[in-house]
Order: structure tokens, then sequence, then C-alpha cells
């Protein structure tokens, strides 16, 4: 195997440069080496680097799919790896990064290759020889509600659903199983989600029904994703065109106790906090969101901490380390990271009997690094509704 790598790193004032660098060797305990074939953009790619939250140089990319070319920087770790998890080289898998890193610069998802956290993968199966989509060229689309079985798929996977696991574990307080339960864990209130079109929003509607979390789900998003919507449990959707369509949504679902804002935008944010503050009875109403945003991000004028409760959280500290986070540093969070490993795993089960579906996905019109900035900018400028985009390497 070759000893130096392309990735698309971060440049000068907030540019990207394709450069020739290292394959990275320094290998943290847990993690495996892998082969990227296909990786996805997200919000955060963009925003790394347009806010420069990731020093120059560093490795670009959350989400990639490839294959194991190696487990452990040695024998032992290998071993326990292979124990531990079940993985081996040459198994095809999804992965989570944290790119634009300050602490291991030298390490993202948009490289020809990157180490990635064994607790932190997903393996699938692909049904193609050379485990691309079937059927599906460059610039095409592939439609939500199949199998998760080739890289462009799995490459979408990550981020999202790995989120929203933390997130129904901790924040939401729900059960992680998917041994067929047979009852609701809350079949009482109403749970609503700003963004329902989302990835984020559609991996979390699948594992809800998977893992029978909430009985009562609406959502607010384009009335074009209806179907889709209540394909996946939901029980009404508002399109957020329509006109006051959050009073409608507080008058016939008066028992709303959590929010999640799975766009997470200052807009969206200040929305879904002013609902909780009018849905308030008698118990506090929870916000949470995808951005780390608190309290303070409220106008004081508007802030009410004795009806809204927010929560937040931040899928970089399932990794385990300190979050250097622009001009603070966030500690490491043991209890986020313990939660993240106890059950991210279990999520191979569901991707691998066909029980989560894809959502859908752009294939980008370019390959390997070029793709990949040209798909970050097309997140950046908002040109990614309803589709996850995905670049093959």
């Amino acid at each position: 195997m070759t000893n130096t790598m392309k990735a698309l790193t971060v440049g000068e004032n907030s540019s990207t440069v394709i450069k020739n660098v290292p394959v990275p060797e320094n290998y943290l305990p847990n993690q495996i080496l892998i082969k990227v074939s296909a990786v996805a953009a997200n919000p955060t790619d963009w925003k790394h680097i347009d806010y420069k939250l990731g020093p120059v140089g560093s490795i670009v990319g959350c989400d990639a799919a490839g294959t194991i070319v190696k487990l452990g920087k040695d024998e032992a770790e290998a071993k326990h790896i292979a124990d531990t998890y079940g993985y081996k080289v040459g198994d095809h898998v999804a992965a989570v990064f944290h790119g634009c890193s300050v602490l291991h610069p030298e390490n993202g998802a948009f490289a020809e290759y990157a180490l990635a956290d064994a607790a932190l993968v997903s393996k699938f199966e692909p049904k193609t020889t050379d485990g691309y989509e079937a059927g599906k060229g460059l610039g095409d689309s592939i439609e939500s509600g199949s199998a998760i079985d080739s890289f462009e798929k799995a490459a979408s996977l990550p981020v999202s659903l790995y989120t929203v696991t933390v997130v129904l574990a901790i924040n939401l307080a729900k059960k992680i199983n998917f041994d067929e339960p047979t009852e609701w864990q809350d079949s009482e209130s109403t749970l609503l989600i700003y963004g329902g079109a989302t990835g984020f929003a559609q991996y979390f509607l699948q594992l809800n029904q998977l893992i029978k979390g909430f009985k009562n789900v609406v959502t607010i998003a384009s009335s074009k994703h209806e179907d889709l919507l209540k394909s996946y449990g939901v029980i009404e959707n508002f399109d957020y065109k329509t006109e006051n369509f959050l009073d409608e949504i507080i008058k016939k679902y008066p028992n709303i106790k959590n929010i999640i804002d799975a766009v997470s935008s200052s807009d969206t944010y200040s929305a879904s906090y002013e609902t909780a503050k009018k849905l308030f009875v008698n118990e506090k109403i929870q916000v949470v969101n995808l951005m780390n945003y608190n309290s303070s991000q409220i106008a004081e004028e508007n802030r009410d901490e004795s009806k809204v409760t927010v929560s937040s959280t931040l899928l970089y500290a399932a990794l385990g380390l300190p979050v250097p986070f622009g001009p603070v540093t966030l500690p490491a969070d043991p209890h986020y990271r313990k939660v993240a490993v106890e059950n991210i795993p279990k999520l191979n089960k569901v991707i691998n009997n066909g029980s989560l579906k894809s959502i859908a996905i752009k294939i980008n019109e370019k390959t390997g690094l070029e793709g990949a900035i040209d798909a970050i900018d097309g997140v950046r400028t908002g040109k990614n509704k309803g589709e996850k985009f995905v670049v093959r390497f």
C-alpha cells in the first residue's frame, strides 16, 4: 500500500486545496484504516471551512464508506477489534470522522484513506461486485426506500444516523432495542420534528418506528414529502409554506412535550423555542437542536427558561475526545461516548436485515476530491433539498 494519498484540505481564506499527504499512521486505540469509495457532504463541512473552525491543512469530511484495509496499529489491537466487533480486512463499512479536526488534522473522510473508530462504523453488504449502485451513473439520483447495499447509500448514513441514535438515547431517553419491541415507549405525548424531510429526520422516523419510541409524531416539511413521511409513521405533516402553520400545530396537538429542530438554523431554532413557550402548561417543553445552541441564542426578551428546556447534541463527542470548537474547547464527554459505543454497533442489525431504508441520494457529476468540492458547495448553497449529496471515489 502507498504511503501517500490525495486529500481535500482546508486552505487559506476559507478555501479548500487538494494535496498529497501521508496516509494517516497515528492510530488511536480501536481505529481501523479504510480505503474510501464514496463520501457524503454535510453542512458541518462548509461551516468548518467558511467559519475557519478547522485549521489550515486539516482534512475535510465526516461521512464516508469504503473497505477495511487494516485493523489497528498492531496485532494485539487487530485481535481486540476483531474479537469485539467482528470486523476483518475486506469488510465494507460506513464510518464517521471528525473532519477539519484541530486535534487530528491528518485524518478526515475526504481522502483516499481514513482512520475510523471501530465502535463508530456500520458494516453493509454491497449488491454489486464493485460496490457501487447498480444502473446509476454520475449525476443520477437514487430514490429513497431501498436497502443499504451500495457505497453511495452507506456513505449517507453515519452523521445523520448516528446523531439520531444518540438523540433518541440521551435527549429523549429512549431504549435502542431492535429485538421486536411490542409496546410503544411513549404512546401519550406527541413529538414534533421541524424539518421532517432532512436526512436526520428521515432516519429518525425510521429508527423511532423500529424501537417503538414515540407513537405520535408530527412533522413540518414541504407537502411534496408527505407520502414518504407518512410511510415512516408520521400522523400529520404541516407544510411550512402554509400561513400560521405553527399556530395550527399548537391548536391541534397541545400534548407536544418535545420538539426536534432538525434544520437548526437561527430561524427554525427561534420558531421552535417560541412554539415550545406557547405549548407550556405545567411541564417544561424540550427543544432539541443539532447545532449546540443553548438558551443564550434566544433574545433575552423572548427567553423563558421556566417554560422551555433546550438540549443539543454534538456527534463529535462520540469519539471520546475534547472538541475544540472555535474560541472554546468542549471537554470530553464520557457519558456521550459510552452511550454512542453501546448503541451504534446495534445498527448493523437493521442495516443488514433491510429494515432501515436509504434516504434519497444525488450522485455528484464529478468523482473524487473535485466532486467533494462540488458537493460541499451544493450543500453550502442549499441545492440539496430532499437529497443527500454523495460522491464516488
